[in-house]
């Protein structure tokens, strides 16, 4: 290698630098808020040659680790594929969730970056659109049956032709979304995105060269393969099994099982889905690209410290066949990925915990629980309300579970209830933590959260969500999180959600209020291994009763103060050692 270490360190800086600052003008010039106010989007550098990823904004959703070099990797097959070429100033626009997508409503935009007439990068960004029209307002329609119901399909098409906007591809797209206004303005936002990064990139080829900047990159990948490859050598060898479920497929009330065979041998790791379940009827499907990326986006969470490309993937493959609902086709409805997605994690984690208990966490709320609201209010003419969960995540040996997170198969934040409100006719009547709910341990699940809100006008509303049978599992010994509850009521009444977390559409009047709990964290070790002084201060700050402190812990608090009884503790944590049983379930409450 003939580049120094400190180039090296100085052009890896500059390209993640790019990649971050893709992030935040994509963020700072949407219109649509799941992008400016909660950070649905992603951006890369990708090789222009193999698509393979360089580097990605650290910002972006994880879930789009490998959906976007599968992407990537697609529209150069798709052009190569008739015979055509990419010129240096054309922009291509595609949706398709079965080249490297995850759902219609993930919009990608790809331009090549050329330097002194040839291509070397192609810079991609993905942003979460608010509508791609279809059957439901939002594309979360829990119905769907075939991917034609949930919005207009985007193959990759040139949105600019060398360098001449395609005026008639825009308008058509327009007219097939149900918010053009701030569409066009987010597919602006994407273009200077591009922009911005083509800059960029300019000004690093001037500082070093192309050539310096080969070695560089090729440097960086093998760091990150052997890097990983380090880690994955400490796992034992060895085939570990988990299986866990979804509840249903949003039309037959019929459990979806997700089976993982992981196999470790030295450091290559399989990744086995063939035992799960058919195709799905309904959304809950996922295509290969999008299971890949969740398997990513767990490794990524057991071994954080490995800079992404696609070195640090190498060491994976993969068996997803057609025939499961992790590797659908067309024409599978795909809306629900989420969920199949949240459950990929989760076995992953369950698999993980035999291999190294030390790496282990309990499983997170791994629920999407996306409650949208569309209608037409006069101030603010028609509108899409997309308000997902955040909840708890699971517990591991270093911590408890952090409280209100984000998915685990993305960072998107929860809007701010003043500009929901602002944006949308709607009112929060509550928006807490949900007491109780984590899973007991001697590291406790994160607790979920409680919504409840009002409709301020008449809107139509789906919901789809999981996590309803059975709530989040613990590991090691860790009891299961609270399991996810939706409530609808209207006119006063309570509205029937016969498939639990799964809603509508439904048209629903003003007055209609939705009270969301969203699920708690499963807990990590024996949950009479959790210190008393602990157990109190969680009782303190409202986490749990007095009741449940004694009931899962063995732990008895006196006073206002909530101070522990050591006499009665001891007594209780005695009579548990010596066989007695507990006197609840040791699992969460709420």
């Amino acid at each position: 290698m003939s580049v120094d270490a400190t180039t090296i360190a100085v052009v890896r800086g500059y390209l993640e630098q790019i990649a971050d600052e893709m992030c935040v003008v994509q963020v700072m010039s949407a219109f649509s808020p799941i992008v400016s106010e909660m950070g649905d989007m992603a951006n890369g550098i990708y090789s222009f040659e193999t698509g393979e990823t360089i580097v990605q904004g650290r910002t972006g959703q994880p879930i789009f680790i490998a959906a976007m070099q599968a992407a990537v990797q697609s529209l150069l097959a798709h052009v190569r594929a008739r015979q055509d070429a990419i010129h240096p100033d054309d922009v291509f626009i595609f949706n398709e969730p079965y080249l490297g997508g995850t759902h219609l409503p993930d919009t990608k935009v790809a331009k090549p970056f050329s330097y002194r007439g040839r291509s070397y990068f192609l810079l991609a960004s993905t942003g979460h659109w608010a509508d791609v029209g279809g059957a439901t307002p939002g594309s979360f329609g829990p119905k769907a049956t075939e991917i034609f119901q949930e919005g207009i399909r985007i193959p990759p098409v040139r949105l600019v032709d060398r360098g001449r906007f395609n005026r008639d591809l825009h308008d058509l797209l327009m007219l097939n979304v149900r918010l053009p206004g701030p569409q066009a303005g987010d597919i602006q936002a994407q273009l200077n995105v591009l922009r911005i990064a083509e800059e960029r990139l300019t000004t690093l080829f001037d500082r070093y060269g192309p050539d310096t900047i080969a070695e560089c990159v090729a440097e960086l990948k093998r760091r990150s393969e052997a890097q990983m490859r380090s880690h994955l050598e400490e796992l034992p060898d060895g085939t570990y099994t988990f299986e866990d479920d979804l509840d249903n497929d949003g039309l037959e009330d019929r459990t979806m099982r997700v089976a993982l065979d992981l196999t470790v041998r030295g450091s290559d790791v399989h990744l086995d889905f063939s035992r799960s379940g058919p195709p799905a009827k309904g959304p809950v499907n996922a295509a290969r690209h999008t299971t890949i990326s969740a398997c990513q986006v767990a490794m990524k969470h057991l071994f954080p410290d490995v800079p992404i490309n696609a070195g640090c993937w190498a060491p994976f493959d993969y068996t997803i066949l057609e025939t499961t609902f992790l590797g659908a086709v067309p024409p599978r409805p795909v809306g629900g990925f989420v969920e199949v997605a949240s459950r990929v994690i989760d076995v992953i984690f369950g698999a993980i915990a035999q291999a190294s208990p030390e790496r282990a966490y309990g499983a997170a709320f791994n629920t999407g629980g996306t409650l949208v609201l569309a209608g037409t209010e006069a101030r603010r003419g028609y509108y899409v309300a997309t308000l997902p969960y955040g909840g708890g995540y699971g517990a591991s040996a270093a911590s408890d579970g952090l409280i209100f997170g984000t998915h685990t198969i993305g960072s998107a934040n929860f809007p701010s209830l003043e500009a929901s409100e602002h944006n949308f006719p709607i009112r929060w009547r509550r928006f807490a933590i949900r007491e109780g709910s984590g899973g007991a341990g001697t590291q406790v699940g994160g607790c979920g959260t409680v919504y409840d809100l009002e409709l301020l006008a008449p809107a139509t509303a789906t919901i789809l969500g999981d996590r309803a049978k059975a709530g989040p599992f613990g590991v090691l010994g860790g009891a299961s999180g609270a399991p996810n509850q939706v409530q609808v009521w209207a006119d006063g009444q309570p509205v029937e959600v016969p498939l639990r977390s799964k809603f509508g559409p439904r048209d629903l009047p003003a007055g209609a209020r939705f009270e969301l709990r969203s699920p708690g964290g499963g807990g990590y070790g024996d949950p009479y291994g959790r210190s008393p002084a602990l157990v109190a201060r969680d009782a303190r700050r409202g986490y749990i009763t007095r009741e449940q402190a004694r009931g899962l812990y063995a732990v008895a608090l006196v006073g206002d103060g909530l101070a522990v009884d050591e006499a009665e503790t001891r007594r209780l944590r005695v009579a548990h050692a010596a066989g007695g049983s507990r006197t609840t379930a040791a699992g969460a409450v709420g």
